[in-house]
C-alpha cells in the first residue's frame, strides 16, 4: 500500500510535536519515562530558585523543581512543586532546604531527611527551609558590624562635641598640671622600681631563708607536735595540782617564820638573848675558852689529873694549867 505524501507529512508533524513536548519537559527536568511523584514545599522567598533546578538527597539528584508560584491556599507564601523518584524513601518530617550549589549562586533544593518511618505521599507538603549563600552570609554578618560602626561613629562624634564644650582654657591648664603630676608620679615609681631591683639579691636571700625555715619546720613537724603534746600534758598535770592549798600552806609557813624573826628582833627567847645580849655572849665565849684550855691541859698532862700510885705517895703537881694555843682568839 502506497502511503501518500500528506500522511507522511502528518506523521512527521506528530513526531515533531511529541519530540518537542518531550524535549520541553526534559529541559524542565521532567522525565516522561520515569515513575515520579509530586511533593510541595512552602517558603517566604526562594532567592533565585527556578524551575528545572535539581532536587537532591545526600548529594544525589532525585528530581527537579517543577513549578514555582504564589500559594493560593497559604497567602504570602511561595509554593514550590517538585517531582521526585517514587522509589526514593523520603520521611514525611523531612525538610526541603534551598541551597547554593556554587559561588555563582546556582540554586537547588536538598532534602534533609527526618526521623519518621513513614514515606511522604504524593502532593504532600515538606517543611521549607533556607540556607544563606556565601554572599548572603557575608552580607548578614556585615550588616550588624556596619550598624555598630555607624553607632560608634555617632557616639564618638557626640563625645568629641561634648569634650570640646567642656574643655576650656582653665580645664586645659588643669589637664596639663595633672599630666605633669602624673609624669612625676611615674618617675617616682620608676625610681622605686629601680631601688627594688637593686635590692633583688637581698630579697632573694630573704626568700631563700624563709623557704629554708619553712623546710625546717616541715622536717621538724613531728618534734614540734611532740613538744606541743608534752606541753599540753604538763599543762593538764598542773591544772590537776591543788595550787591554792599549796600557796595557802606556804603563806602560813612564811607567816610563822616572820613571827619568829619578829620575836628574835624584839629580844624574846633564848636565841634573841644570845643574839642581842653582849654580856651573855662574852660569858659564853669565856666558858668555851676555859673548857678548851682544860681539855688541852688534860691532853698535855694527864698525870696531873689522873695519878695512880701503888707503892709510893702521890706526887702533887703544883704547875698551873697550860693555856691552849690561840685560846684568846
Amino acid at each position: 500500500m502506497k502511503v501518500s505524501k500528506e500522511i507522511k507529512i502528518a506523521l512527521l508533524g506528530i513526531v515533531a510535536i511529541v519530540m518537542f513536548i518531550f524535549g520541553y519537559n526534559y529541559l524542565k527536568g521532567s522525565d516522561l519515562f520515569s515513575s515520579t511523584k509530586t511533593v510541595k514545599a512552602l517558603y517566604d522567598q526562594v532567592q533565585g530558585l527556578t524551575p528545572a533546578n535539581y532536587v537532591q538527597l545526600q548529594g544525589l539528584n532525585i528530581g527537579t523543581v517543577k513549578t514555582i508560584s504564589m500559594s493560593k491556599q497559604y497567602p504570602g507564601k511561595v509554593e514550590v512543586e517538585m517531582t521526585v523518584d517514587k522509589d526514593v524513601f523520603i520521611p514525611e518530617d523531612s525538610k526541603a532546604r534551598i541551597v547554593s550549589l556554587d559561588l555563582l549562586g546556582t540554586k537547588a533544593i536538598t532534602v534533609i531527611k527526618g526521623s519518621s518511618t513513614t514515606n511522604i505521599k504524593d502532593k504532600q507538603l515538606l517543611n521549607g527551609d533556607m540556607e544563606l549563600g556565601a554572599i548572603e552570609s557575608l552580607s548578614a554578618a556585615a550588616l550588624p558590624a556596619v550598624d555598630g560602626a555607624k553607632q560608634t561613629i555617632h557616639s564618638l562624634d557626640q563625645t568629641i562635641q561634648s569634650v570640646n564644650q567642656i574643655i576650656d582654657v582653665n580645664t586645659q591648664q588643669h589637664l596639663k598640671s595633672t599630666i605633669a603630676n602624673l609624669d612625676k608620679t611615674m618617675a617616682d615609681f620608676t625610681q622605686f622600681a629601680n631601688e627594688l631591683n637593686a635590692q633583688r639579691t637581698k630579697i632573694s636571700s630573704l626568700l631563700n631563708n624563709l623557704n629554708a625555715f619553712t623546710d625546717n619546720l616541715n622536717k621538724n613537724n613531728t618534734t614540734i607536735n611532740s613538744m606541743l603534746k608534752n606541753a599540753e600534758q604538763t599543762t593538764a598535770k598542773l591544772s590537776k595540782l591543788d595550787l591554792e592549798n599549796t600557796v595557802a600552806e606556804l603563806k602560813t609557813t612564811l607567816n610563822g617564820l616572820q613571827t619568829t624573826l619578829d620575836k628574835v628582833n624584839n629580844g624574846q627567847g633564848s636565841l634573841a638573848l644570845l643574839m642581842n645580849d653582849d654580856k651573855l655572849y662574852k660569858n659564853l665565849k669565856n666558858t668555851l675558852s676555859t673548857a678548851n684550855n682544860l681539855l688541852y691541859d688534860i691532853n698535855a698532862r694527864p698525870s696531873r689529873y689522873i695519878n695512880v700510885n701503888i707503892f709510893g705517895k702521890k706526887q702533887k703537881d703544883t704547875c698551873p694549867p697550860q693555856p691552849a694555843p690561840n685560846s684568846n682568839d
